[in-house]
């Protein structure tokens, strides 16, 4: 069975990619208002139509109608970025009331809340047309939730004969057949619909619970989300910070809690890339460019206090011979091979198998703190924000050596295909990457729409 999508909001391409990984949905035609977007959109899907224009301001009675929709509304004014905090939760207070009170509201606020809009008004377009769109899904940032006209925008879509899941969803947990793994901690908003003519229901067991391994079981198991507080649906993961968490689904080990398999930074890093200077010799030239360089270093030594605090070991080697052994690190040159047999040894601490200890990834937030290349890579954003370190065996901050990641590595770390066509700059490379949706997140969720209208059952993957 052959399924159309118009994708809206399609930017750099992450969820036609993802949708499209799905044999059997074909990419119809994909909207967005940047011209650099639809270049490259169309540079990666020649065979789909393009749109570039104002969605807001287009006839949507004359776009074409899909059997499937994708939309990812402009985010950036729904979140709490760089610590400003935004008042979608107030959504009437200064534009009702605009021209009374002589208030401008932010433009940009707005115009995220109206393209939000765009959603129900496609679907109500294509019914009157009397060919409803058959399923979806909507992407934003997980703060969209607290929206105030959130009840009243999602009872519209419902209004048309839809069922309706908000699903809250890191893209580290996204295991698709035919996309890559996302080696990064991305929490994200979804809602899915499908009509309820259909009569049936998504799978959503099957494709929204992550693998892991539950060591009271033994066993692989297929993790349960769980929020903390049974009245939430949205929010972010993690089991300290987070408002949700994964446990196992068996009664006999209490539910214990769990972590999900996820692919680490490493897989994605180019480390062939030559390094930059020690931070200790870099100099600057003005005020500013020492303040960088500064809070930099302040940021690498937590990094490299963290190692030193915990006794954190490194992998040695042992030189066995006779009456002794003489321990030496893996930084430096092996003793002398002899003819009488095997004498030198690698032992690994309990707890550093398989972990990179010369490289730390630095995240550059105002909260951001190095960590493990070993762990997933924290949210990409539209600006090149993550440098990698290279840890001097002396774990001195003036020692270490520092490049920010390049938008290949970017791309890769949010699962793009292989050899996906770019255009423009890098920066702009790392814009559309940043704003981009993770493919296996899309891949996942149409699945799941798929197998419902379809009736066919998709595997799973390995």
């Amino acid at each position: 069975m052959t399924l159309t999508l118009l994708d809206e909001f399609s930017g750099w391409g992450g969820s036609s990619s993802g949708a499209t990984a799905v044999q059997g949905i074909e990419l119809m035609m994909a909207l967005n208002h940047n011209q650099l977007s639809i270049e490259v959109h169309s540079k990666n899907f020649p065979r789909a139509d393009h749109y570039c224009g104002d969605v807001a301001k287009a006839d949507i009675t004359r776009l074409p109608r899909a059997d499937l929709y994708w939309g990812s509304p402009a985010c950036p004014k729904w979140s709490n970025a760089r610590g400003v905090a935004r008042d979608f939760d107030n959504s009437l207070q200064g534009v009702m009331f605009d021209d009374e009170l002589g208030v401008v509201s932010d433009p940009e606020v707005v115009r995220s809340r109206a393209l939000m809009e765009e959603v129900p008004r496609y679907l109500r377009a294509m019914a009157l047309k009397g060919k409803p769109v058959l399923a979806g899904v909507v992407e934003n940032v997980v703060e969209c939730r607290r929206w105030d006209e959130w009840p009243r925008w999602i009872g519209e879509i419902q209004a048309e004969g839809y069922e309706t899941k908000v699903i809250a969803f890191n893209s580290m947990h996204a295991a698709g057949v035919n996309t890559r793994r996302a080696p990064q901690s991305r929490d994200r908003l979804y809602v899915a619909f499908w009509l309820r003519s259909l009569r049936r229901t998504p799978d959503w067991n099957k494709w929204l619970r992550p693998k892991a391994y539950c060591p009271t079981c033994d066993g692989q198991v297929y993790a349960m989300q769980v929020f903390k507080n049974l009245r939430n649906d949205m929010g972010r993961y993690g089991q300290t910070n987070g408002q949700y968490m994964y446990r196992c689904p068996h009664s006999t080990c209490r539910f214990e809690v769990i972590e999900p398999h996820v692919v680490p930074a490493v897989e994605v890093i180019d480390f062939s890339i030559p390094m930059g200077k020690p931070i200790g010799e870099r100099t600057s030239k003005s005020g500013k460019d020492r303040a960088i360089v500064d809070a930099t270093k302040a940021k690498v030594e937590i990094g490299l206090e963290r190692i030193r605090r915990t006794g954190l070991m490194r992998p040695f080697i042992a030189e066995l011979r006779g009456g002794g052994s003489t321990v030496r690190g893996i930084d430096k040159p092996l003793a002398t091979f002899s003819a009488q047999g095997y004498h030198h040894a690698l032992v690994t601490p309990p707890g550093t198998e398989g972990i990179d200890w010369r490289h730390l990834l630095l995240p550059y937030y105002s909260n951001g703190v190095p960590h493990a290349v070993t762990e997933p890579l924290r949210t990409l954003t539209t600006r090149a924000r993550y440098a990698l370190i290279e840890v001097p065996d002396s774990l001195r901050v003036d020692d270490c050596r520092i490049r920010m990641l390049t938008p290949p590595e970017i791309g890769a770390g949010m699962a793009f295909p292989l050899g996906y066509k770019t255009a423009g700059k890098p920066s702009d490379h790392v814009r559309g990457y940043g704003n981009a949706v993770t493919p296996p997140v899309a891949e996942v969720l149409m699945s799941a729409l798929y197998e419902a209208i379809s009736g066919e059952q998709l595997a799973l993957a390995a």
